[in-house]
């Protein structure tokens, strides 16, 4: 960044220990809360231990400033970190200035700090914009402190990127003169995630989520006549986008075939945030605002509960084998292929032969074997994505027909 920016911040330096685990770290897919974590699980446990962040699907609003969020405090980080990562918080203090600050933080015993971004020089916000940012502080001596800040971003004032810090002491107290939160955290070794009982979780957790999210919806639409209500929306975009990407990312490393579920959504939330921030300028610069993003949040929303539970496998209503036979039965006969051999993760367009027309075949095919018909509504691109999503149509469509 240019020198003659104002308040452009510190250039980062590199650190043995630190560097090479900021540069493994997926830090595009996390939020500046969960960075922090994430560094002291790859420290603690080797890297790509921080994916597990990204195991459990939950949906969750709060109020903030009289508008409904999705965005979480640092003790739901903390507890995520608690349960999925294997680290435990052995002392908290809230409201520390810089020095007492450093006199916490012994040899090799990092500390998660969180403090008004406003106020950092290492960050692209300091003198802009008031949010609350987590960092490590790595050690602390007599002339100098080191931070560890893995937040990953661009900003209206530039881009924050993950680094090193190496502060004089007064300029450390200096950015924490406001008051900082602070943690001591343990390291244990991570617990084992059973991968077939979290997916079946996430898919039940979608499908209960739904009302939430609806009422969600209806509500942040109601405020997008407002530039507090787009500013808000920008945010919620940016943190689900991250979360449904780090879920992707996660799924990758424990279950590479079910992570093509949610292959394609990516670039279509980075689209919507790019909407969205569009909105909120226009609506800053007096213009009319866009109503309409709340639907098209909803739209990816839905999108990416079919593909939790068509990654655990279609719901199991009555007849639900019987579903899953006769749709399985159906694209090997039309493909030539062994159904047996088929998963629900695979995804439809990459079968051998398969083409629009083939679809047609199959749906025809099972129609007549279960005695029923799928509503022209039901067909869906969510719906006809991959072989579970397949089974869970026709298992709507079974469970309505009786």
């Amino acid at each position: 960044m240019s020198p003659h920016v104002r308040n452009a911040p510190d250039p980062p330096t590199t650190d043995p220990v630190w560097t090479p685990i900021l540069t493994d770290l997926r830090a595009t897919a996390l939020d500046c809360l969960q960075t922090s974590f994430a560094l002291l699980a790859d420290h603690a446990n080797g890297a790509g231990s921080h994916l597990a962040l990204g195991a459990r699907y939950g949906f969750y609003t709060r109020e903030r400033d009289g508008l409904v969020t999705v965005e979480a405090t640092s003790d739901d980080r903390a507890a995520e970190a608690v349960d999925l990562l294997g680290l435990r918080v052995e002392g908290r203090w809230v409201q520390l200035d810089g020095r007492q600050v450093r006199r916490l933080c012994g040899p090799g015993q990092p500390l998660y700090v969180t403090a008004d971004a406003y106020d950092l020089p290492w960050c692209p916000y300091h003198g802009h914009e008031r949010m609350r940012h987590s960092f490590l502080v790595a050690s602390a001596d007599a002339g100098e402190v080191t931070v560890v800040d893995a937040y990953h971003n661009d900003t209206a004032w530039g881009a924050a990127r993950p680094g090193v810090w190496r502060l004089p002491t007064a300029r450390f107290d200096a950015a924490l003169a406001g008051g900082a939160h602070t943690l001591a955290v343990a390291a244990h070794p991570a617990p084992a995630i059973d991968v077939p009982a979290m997916l079946a979780g996430n898919a039940d957790r979608a499908r209960r989520a739904r009302p939430e999210i609806a009422g969600y919806l209806a509500r942040m639409g109601a405020t997008l006549d407002t530039v507090a209500g787009l500013h808000r929306l920008v945010l919620d975009v940016w943190l689900l986008a991250r979360a449904r990407d780090l879920h992707e990312q996660w799924l990758a490393t424990v279950a590479p075939d079910a992570a093509a579920a949610l292959a394609d959504q990516g670039p279509r939330w980075q689209q919507l945030a790019t909407r969205s921030y569009v909105a909120l300028r226009r609506a800053q610069a007096g213009r009319p605002a866009a109503p309409e993003l709340a639907d098209a949040l909803g739209a990816l929303i839905a999108d990416h509960l079919a593909a939790l539970e068509s990654i655990a496998g279609p719901a199991t209503p009555a007849g639900g084998d019987g579903v899953r036979a006769a749709v399985l039965g159906a694209l090997g006969d039309t493909l030539h292929l062994d159904g047996s051999e088929l998963r629900a993760t695979d995804v439809l367009r990459e079968l051998p032969g398969f083409d629009s027309f083939r679809l047609v075949d199959v749906i025809d095919r099972v129609e007549r074997r279960l005695g029923v018909e799928v509503p022209a509504t039901a067909l869906s691109a969510a719906d006809l994505r991959d072989v579970g999503s397949l089974c869970a149509m026709f298992g709507a469509a079974a469970g309505g027909a009786r």
